[in-house]
C-alpha cells in the first residue's frame, strides 16, 4: 500500500484536492470522476492531464457523453480506500463519544476518534481490549486503509471471511451459509488475497522489466545522441581546422603572387623611369639653348648677336637630340602566375577530397546493426544491410556495432561471399564507429581484441590460441558472431556453436567488430539475439 502512495499522489491534478471517485486513465494516471468530465468538456480534444494521451479513442467523433466516458473508467480501489482514510483524519477532529472533548487517538479497526479517557475505556473492553488504537498525530492514511477490516458486503459491521467471486463480494460466514451456500466460486478472504497478492507480484514483476526495457531502449538512444554530437563536434572541427588551413594556403598564395608581379612589374617601371630622367635632362637643356637663341634673334644687339652666333653653334652641336633609349624588356609574369595557381588549386583540391573521404569514412566505412524498439542493437522487420565497398584500395571494410554491445546479446554476421582468404576477423574494439576508418583501422582504434585463426589480437600484444581455429573453415553461409557475456568474457560463435573464451575480460563499453579487409568476403549483417 506504502508503494502505491509513493508512486500515486492523494490528490487530483485538476481540482487538487483529495481524490473522489478516482478515475484511471487509458494511460495509468488518475483524475476524479468529476475531474474527467470537466476536463473533457472543456476541452475538444482533452488529453490526460499528465501526459497528454487519449482519455478516449476518437472522443472527437464519438456520440457519448463525457459523463458516460468516465463512468466506463474503471476506478481504483486503492486510491478510493486511501482518500477516504485521509479525509477520515482530516474531518472533526472531536471525540466520537465525548462529543466536546478533543479526540488525540484513534482506532484502527474501529476508525473512532477518542479522547484520553474513551482511549483507556476503548482498551479495558473486551470486545476492543485487542484492537490497535494510535495517536491521530502518527497515524497515516495509508496505515489506517491498510489495517481496516474487511467488512460484510449485507452486515456492514461484522468481518467478511470469505470471498465470492461469482458475486465479487466479501461476505461473513452467516451470508455464506443462507445466501451464497450454491455459488461455484467461493473461498477464504486469505487465500483470495494471497492469490490476489501473486496475480500482482506477476503484474509488477513483468511491468518492472518493460519499465527496464523501455529505460534501457531511452538510454541507448540517450547514448547515441552523445556519440552523434560527439562525431559531429570532432566532423566539425575537422572541417574547421581543414579549411582554416586552406584560407592559409589561399593567403600564402595571394601574398607570393603578388610579391611576384609586384618585383616583375616593378623592375620594368624602374627601368622606364630611368629613361624618362634622362630624357628629361636633355629636353630641359635643348629648351634652355633654344631660349638662348631665340633672344638672340629677338633682341638683336649688335655686337650680342654677332656673339651669339659665334658660341651657340658649338653649344648646341655639342648637345644630345637623341630621343630613343636603350629600355629593358617587360618580362610578363602570367605564366609562371598561372602555373602556380594552377599547383595550389591541385593541393586545395587534394586536401578537400582527403576531407569528403574522412567524413565519408566516419559515417558510412562501417556497416551498423539496427535496433529493434530500442531495446536491443536489431535489424527492423528482420531486414538485412549489405555492406558497401567505400575504398577501391580494399575490397572490404569494417562492419561494426553502431551501439555498445549488450551483455550476453550476440552479434553475428552471415558469410555471402569468399575470397581466396576465406578468412575473418572479429572482436571487440573501444572505438564508436563515428570515430572508426577503414585505412588506418589499428592505428585509430583503442581496447581492440580481435580474434584470428590463429590467435588473439590485443592493443599491445598477441595471444596464441585455438579459439578462433575454427574461423579456417568458414564458407558461404557460415554464420560468425562474438558475445559478451555478464562476466565480461568475449565469447567466438560459429555456426551457433560457442568456440571458448577469447578475452576473460573486455572493457566497457565496447562495440562488436569485424574486419573483413583484403580478405575478399562479403556478409550481411543479422539481427542480433539473445544469448543463453
Amino acid at each position: 500500500m506504502a508503494t502505491v502512495v509513493q508512486i500515486y499522489d492523494t490528490e487530483c491534478t485538476v481540482c487538487n484536492n483529495g481524490f473522489k471517485v478516482p478515475k484511471i486513465l487509458p494511460c495509468g494516471h488518475l483524475l476524479c470522476r468529476e475531474c474527467v468530465i470537466s476536463w473533457m468538456d472543456s476541452k475538444s480534444y482533452a488529453g490526460c492531464p499528465f501526459c497528454t494521451c487519449p482519455i478516449a479513442g476518437h472522443q472527437v467523433h464519438s456520440s457519448q457523453s463525457s459523463a458516460n466516458i468516465a463512468d466506463a473508467l474503471p476506478t481504483d480501489p486503492v486510491i478510493e480506500t486511501i482518500a477516504e482514510s485521509a479525509q477520515v483524519l482530516v474531518q472533526n477532529n472531536m471525540c466520537t463519544i465525548c462529543d466536546d472533548v478533543t479526540a488525540e487517538y484513534i482506532c484502527i479497526q474501529c476508525v473512532e476518534k477518542m479522547c484520553p479517557s474513551c482511549m483507556k475505556i476503548h482498551k479495558k473492553m473486551s470486545i476492543s481490549r485487542s484492537h490497535d488504537v494510535e495517536s491521530v498525530i502518527t497515524v497515516t492514511p495509508e496505515r489506517l486503509a491498510a489495517s481496516r477490516p474487511a467488512l460484510c458486503a449485507d452486515h456492514g459491521d461484522k468481518q467478511a471471511d470469505i470471498f465470492c467471486s461469482d458475486h465479487n463480494l466479501v461476505i461473513c460466514k452467516s451470508c455464506f451459509s443462507n445466501k451464497h451456500s450454491q455459488c461455484q466460486d467461493v473461498m477464504y478472504l486469505d487465500e483470495k488475497m494471497k492469490s490476489a497478492d501473486n496475480i500482482l507480484g506477476s503484474l509488477r514483476e513483468e511491468l518492472s522489466k518493460a519499465e527496464d526495457n523501455f529505460k534501457q531502449a531511452i538510454g541507448n538512444l540517450h547514448e547515441r545522441v552523445q556519440t552523434a554530437n560527439v562525431a559531429k563536434q570532432k566532423n566539425m572541427a575537422l572541417v574547421d581546422k581543414t579549411c582554416d588551413r586552406l584560407q592559409e594556403v589561399v593567403e600564402e598564395c595571394r601574398k607570393q603572387l603578388k610579391k611576384l608581379i609586384s618585383d616583375s612589374i616593378g623592375k620594368f617601371n624602374n627601368s622606364l623611369y630611368d629613361v624618362k630622367i634622362e630624357l628629361e635632362k636633355r629636353l630641359g637643356k635643348v629648351t634652355s639653348h633654344k631660349h638662348l637663341v631665340t633672344r638672340a634673334t629677338t633682341v638683336r644687339p649688335r655686337p650680342a648677336l654677332i656673339h651669339a652666333a659665334q658660341t651657340l653653334p658649338d653649344r648646341v652641336n655639342s648637345l644630345d637630340f637623341s630621343n630613343e633609349l636603350e629600355v629593358e624588356a617587360c618580362v610578363n609574369p602570367w605564366p609562371e602566375v598561372k602555373k602556380h595557381c594552377e599547383d595550389v588549386v591541385k593541393v586545395m583540391n587534394v586536401k578537400l577530397q582527403r576531407l569528403q573521404q574522412h567524413l565519408t569514412d566516419a559515417e558510412a566505412s562501417v556497416l551498423v546493426f539496427r535496433e529493434n524498439c530500442g531495446t536491443n542493437i536489431r535489424l527492423t522487420n528482420r531486414t538485412t544491410a549489405r555492406m558497401v565497398t567505400l575504398n577501391k584500395k580494399y575490397e572490404n571494410g569494417v562492419v561494426v556495432s553502431r551501439d555498445a554491445m549488450v551483455v550476453n546479446v550476440l552479434y553475428e554476421v552471415r558469410v555471402d561471399e569468399i575470397g581466396q582468404r576465406n578468412t575473418i576477423y572479429l572482436g571487440v574494439t573501444g572505438t564508436p564507429p563515428a570515430d572508426l576508418t577503414v585505412t588506418n583501422f589499428y592505428e585509430d582504434v583503442k581496447d581492440y581484441v580481435i580474434i584470428t585463426p590463429t590467435g588473439v589480437l590485443r592493443k599491445d600484444s598477441t595471444d596464441k590460441n585455438n579459439v578462433g581455429k575454427a574461423l579456417k573453415s568458414i564458407k558461404v553461409g557460415s554464420r560468425v558472431g562474438v558475445v559478451v557475456d555478464s562476466s565480461k568474457s568475449l565469447h567466438l560463435y560459429v555456426d551457433g556453436q560457442d568456440q571458448g573464451v577469447a578475452q576473460k575480460f573486455v572493457r566497457q563499453p565496447c562495440f562488436a567488430v569485424f574486419d573483413l579487409r583484403e580478405n575478399g568476403i562479403q556478409v550481411t549483417a543479422l539481427p542480433t539475439c539473445r544469448w543463453v
